[in-house]
This record gives structure tokens, C-alpha cells and sequence, in this order.
């Protein structure tokens, strides 16, 4: 049976007679298609052959560094490379960091912006002016990937209002779905994990507990530099492991400076200070939680699973959909589940390496060949 999703203020109606109060959504199931005398079943074959000729235009916010939406875009160009036509752009200037990489700021006014095929919109923090009235596309995706579903639904509503389509809606997770309560499909965060698994690939060639000869064991993460992604209890938890001979390093910390600077055996880096998969070498395991808001998938953490260090962080992630408590990494909900599980990584290097191949496993189901061809697919059509 073949659905379709129109966005109005009201109920949400079902067709055996289920109603449910929603705000700004009706899905109406259809009955199959039925061949009518006439139909040019051969011209939609064609049509369809073709629709991965057509360009598909992803639309991000540039302006600040090192943002898992904007990352993704980056990445899904690069696997689209020579399968479909696909250009970048930005809904705000370009941030000058993002020189070299193509992407073109919409310019209203000068008639500067994506026009038709389809268009991917890179998140709900993106605000699409009066230019989107002005377009043609055959499609529009939208990617959720961010826990505020009142921008989702104005940002859907806008969507119809400028070019009469009803988005295609992708969550990053199951958690941010089932928080949305909205028909969609469900796509982890795409990422670009062959240099990753690079770093894996060197880190378990070394002996067993080769790494730690040579420094302390270290912890740390990766994130942008904003006070929200961090935890208010993560600076005490820092201050605990350097005492007790924990190296660690906040890519993505300067902002913690004012509670943490000079702290002996505490490194706190800008965001994009080294290639992350460079940062990831650096480390012997990943923590991971945020302040004030839900994390909708977390591709850092991915990302760090896949160069096989072991991860402890904060059950209320979409990322926690992946990770097997004590078998692909630890989930905790308190800073003393934190500390211990962290410590207990740091006493055990045989430890350390079996969580760490877990992860790099689980990593490589969730964003190796096999299933990153299967989530292209819905790209290309």
C-alpha cells in the first residue's frame, strides 16, 4: 500500500476511523495503484531510470565550524561522487574555513539558489526564505537531527506552503521518531568511516597495551565549543581522572576554560584544532554527554566506536540505540557510573582492547559498505 503525508492544522485521521489530536499533520493511506487503459507505464519506468541524473542540492548552514549536519553533507557528496549530480549550499555566508570545498551561499535577489530536482534540507536550524516560492523540484527531503519538534513542525508547514510538496522526513534515530510521533524513515547519520577504521586498523595492530607505554592513559571527546554540549558535572569528572593520572583532551573545550584552564593534565583545544580522526589516535577511550539538550544520534561517537577506542557515555542519546552496555561500549546515567567504568578502562588494557573491537564492529554495521549502500538508495531515487 502506498502513504502519503499532507500537513494540516488539526486531527490526524486514520482511515479505519482512528482520529488523534496533532498538531499540523494528516496522513491519508491510499489504495494501490490500479493500470488504466492509457497509462505510459514505460515513460515512468524511464522516469524513474533518471532520477539519479538529476541534481540533488543540499542545503546547510555553513557559518559555524565543525557541525555534525553540515559534516554529514560534506561526507554524503562524497559518496554520491560520480553517481549523481550534487551540489552544496548555504542558507547564511560561508564560513571562511569551508574554502575549497564548493559550497555557494543563496543570494536571493541575484537569483542565486537551487531551483529544481530535489532538494535535501540538512536539519530544522536551517530557516529557507522567500526563494523557496520561487523553485521547481521534483522532491524535498528533510533531515531531522536535532530534538525540537516545533521547529520540525514549521519548518515542514513552510515547506508545503512555498512549493505544495510534503517533505520526505529522515530521522537520525529511532528516539528523535518516536519523539516526533511522525511518519518518516529512519536513517543513522551518514559518515565517511574509511578513516576511521584506519586509526583502528593502526591502534590493534600495536602489542597489547603498546599505547599506554608511551603516555598516560587518556580520555577524551569531541564536540563543537558551546557550553550546552558540554554536562555541568563533566568538569568535575575531569578534575577527578587528572588526579589520579588520567590525561585528558577537549576538543571542543575552550568554552570550559573559565572552570578548567591551567588545570595540570587537562587539555582543552578549539573546535577543528586537529583532524578528528587524528584526535581519536590520541586517545585510549571516548566520553560522551551533552548539558541541555537530547543528543538526536551523536556521529562523534560513531565516529569514535569505528576507530576502535571504547566509549562510556550517557544512555539519553540516540546514539545508545547502538551501543551494548559492556559489550560495544558503556552507557551510564551518573557521574560515579561514569568515573568507575572510565577508571576500569584505564586498569585494564585487554579490557580496553576487547571494547574497542566491539565498537569498531558495530561501527562497521551501522556505517560500513554494506549498509551505507543500502541508506544511499534512498538518495539516488
Amino acid at each position: 500500500m502506498i502513504s502519503t503525508v499532507s500537513w494540516h492544522r488539526g486531527l490526524l485521521f486514520h482511515r479505519r476511523g482512528v482520529a488523534v489530536l496533532h498538531i499540523g499533520i494528516m496522513w491519508h493511506p491510499q489504495e494501490p495503484e490500479r493500470c488504466l487503459p492509457g497509462d505510459n507505464r514505460l515513460e515512468m519506468t524511464d522516469q524513474l531510470a533518471s532520477a539519479s541524473s538529476k541534481t540533488l542540492h543540499l542545503l546547510g548552514r555553513f557559518s559555524e565550524l565543525y557541525t555534525g549536519a553540515e559534516r554529514e553533507l560534506l561526507d554524503l557528496r562524497g559518496l554520491l561522487a560520480g553517481r549523481r549530480p550534487v551540489r552544496l549550499w548555504s542558507d547564511v555566508p560561508v564560513n571562511p574555513v569551508y574554502a575549497g570545498e564548493d559550497i555557494t551561499a543563496i543570494q536571493p535577489f541575484a537569483h542565486q539558489f537551487p531551483k529544481d530536482g530535489t532538494l535535501l534540507m540538512g536539519g530544522v536550524h536551517l530557516q529557507p526564505g522567500i526563494w523557496l516560492k520561487y523553485t521547481r523540484f521534483e522532491r524535498v527531503i528533510l533531515l531531522h537531527n536535532l530534538s525540537n519538534q516545533g521547529q520540525l513542525f514549521a519548518i515542514v508547514e513552510g515547506v508545503r506552503e512555498s512549493t505544495g510538496l510534503d517533505p520526505d522526513l529522515v530521522f537520525v534515530s529511532k528516539l528523535l521518531q518516536r519523539s516526533a510521533a511522525l511518519p518518516g524513515r529512519v536513517i543513522p547519520s551518514l559518515i565517511e568511516l574509511g578513516p576511521f577504521l584506519k586509526v583502528a586498523g593502526d591502534r590493534f595492530g600495536e602489542p597489547l597495551g603498546g599505547a599506554a607505554v608511551s603516555r598516560p592513559f587518556t580520555v577524551g571527546r569531541v564536540s563543537r565549543d558551546f557550553l550546552d554540549k558540554h554536562h555541568p558535572h563533566d568538569l568535575a569528572l575531569y578534575r577527578m581522572l587528572a588526579s589520579r593520572g588520567v590525561r585528558v583532551r577537549i576538543m571542543g573545550g575552550t568554552c570550559l576554560a573559565p572552570g578548567l584552564g591551567g588545570e595540570p593534565g587537562i587539555e582543552l583545544l578549539p573546535a577543528g584544532a586537529e583532524p578528528v580522526p587524528e584526535f581519536y589516535r590520541s586517545l585510549d577511550a571516548m566520553f560522551y554527554r551533552t548539558g541541555m539538550f537530547t543528543e538526536a544520534y551523536g556521529r562523534v561517537v560513531l565516529e569514535a566506536m569505528g576507530a576502535g577506542l571504547p566509549v562510556v557515555a550517557h544512555t539519553a542519546a540516540g546514539y545508545a540505540e547502538v551501543i551494548e552496555h559492556e559489550a560495544s561500549g558503556f552507557l551510564i546515567e551518573s557521574q560515579e557510573q561514569a568515573y568507575d567504568a572510565l577508571m576500569a578502562l584505564e586498569g585494564s588494557a585487554g579490557l580496553c582492547r576487547q571494547i574497542g573491537l566491539a565498537a569498531r564492529q558495530k561501527a562497521i554495521d551501522m556505517h560500513g559498505t554494506h549498509a551505507t549502500e543500502r541508506d544511499l538508495a534512498f538518495y539516488l531515487r
